[in-house]
């Protein structure tokens, strides 16, 4: 239980009163605050020290960003995500700290100075990149708060528009003429990075999710294969796949050593890209393209075929089917008018 003193304190020209709160959450066992006018503010102060430490609402003050991020980030497990999503962490604290400077303290983060970061930030970038550094370190604040770090949150309301228009929707998606020469340029080869890259044209799946894949999750079900997804509630999720494409894959597999830990890949995103760019020249496929853009297109592709939103929102793991229907809003669009005109063709 924290118990506390007050002292008078005298020099030539002034008088003032101190505190001295003990408790066993600080590191040096107590805690002092002095320059109080009076000994009911010295009291005031300390008592109100106490009830905060009782209700958990402060444990230190002297705690520092950085470390208390880098902590944070092991406690919840992020360490262990994909290496882009690990960098991105790792980034938004670098250009946090670029800004604040590396020794900043919790409890000197202030709602106006964060949002300069943010709009310095924003200069020269897509909205979408200023939301992600701005989503990394506003949910280590409000675990911060929480934890009793801040009373208020520094993040609130915060604005972050960036200046640079995002990537035309078209570049992120190939023809599907593509995606099939793509798809028989894949089965072609039995190398880990082109077979990575056929399962992600085939199930529209995150790199992180295949590249977590184990040997129970090739073995896993007739027709099916599971994704260890862990970016949404839904992500952990079952797909359906052809019988031939599900042959194929463990055949090609087969090929490979098995590692002791059961992964099948592994992979890094530069090892992919390379793979991946070589086809890319094979079929003169637009430099924009990138291997995410397999998700998207296996996502257009569905939708062209008539398949549900719905279906696609489950096979992709989104979280909910407002995140779906905003990404490919634009396809759905395109798809009504074909379905429109097929029903006027219908009743003519």
């Amino acid at each position: 239980m924290a118990t506390f003193t007050i002292t008078k304190r005298k020099n030539k020209t002034s008088t003032s009163w101190q505190y001295d709160v003990k408790d066993a959450s600080f590191k040096s066992g107590k805690k002092r605050k002095s320059g109080f006018k009076t000994k009911s503010e010295a009291t005031n102060a300390a008592q109100q020290l106490i009830r905060d430490l009782e209700d958990g609402n402060k444990i230190e003050d002297t705690k520092k960003f950085e470390e208390y991020f880098k902590d944070w980030i092991i406690a919840n497990g992020k360490d262990k995500l994909s290496e882009k999503q690990q960098y991105w962490y790792s980034h938004a604290l670098d250009l946090f700290l670029d800004h604040f400077g590396q020794n900043i303290l919790i409890k000197n983060i202030t709602r106006n100075e964060y949002q300069k970061f943010i709009s310095n930030y924003s200069n020269g970038r897509t909205s979408e990149t200023v939301r992600k550094v701005h989503l990394y370190i506003s949910s280590c604040i409000k675990d911060a708060i929480y934890d009793g770090y801040l009373k208020k949150d520094p993040t609130y309301k915060v604005k972050y528009k960036g200046t640079k228009l995002p990537k035309k929707e078209s570049v992120k998606f190939l023809t599907i003429l593509e995606y099939e020469q793509l798809r028989k340029y894949f089965k072609r080869k039995t190398d880990k990075s082109t077979l990575m890259l056929y399962i992600l044209l085939i199930t529209g799946a995150r790199f992180s999710e295949v590249n977590r894949m184990t040997y129970k999750d090739l073995y896993y079900k007739h027709g099916l294969i599971h994704l260890p997804g862990t970016k949404t509630e839904n992500a952990d999720r079952e797909v359906e796949i052809s019988e031939s494409d599900l042959n194929y894959i463990k055949k090609a597999i087969s090929k490979h050593p098995q590692k002791i830990n059961g992964d099948l890949f592994g992979l890094s995103h530069n090892a992919l890209s390379k793979v991946f760019n070589k086809a890319k020249e094979e079929f003169n496929i637009n430099d924009e393209i990138t291997p995410y853009s397999l998700r998207h297109t296996h996502a257009s592709y569905l939708i062209s075929k008539g398949i549900s939103i719905e279906y696609i929102s489950k096979r992709l793991g989104h979280a909910n089917i407002s995140i779906t229907l905003e990404v490919y809003t634009h396809l759905l669009d395109e798809h009504k008018k074909e379905q429109g005109q097929r029903v006027r063709e219908l009743f003519s």
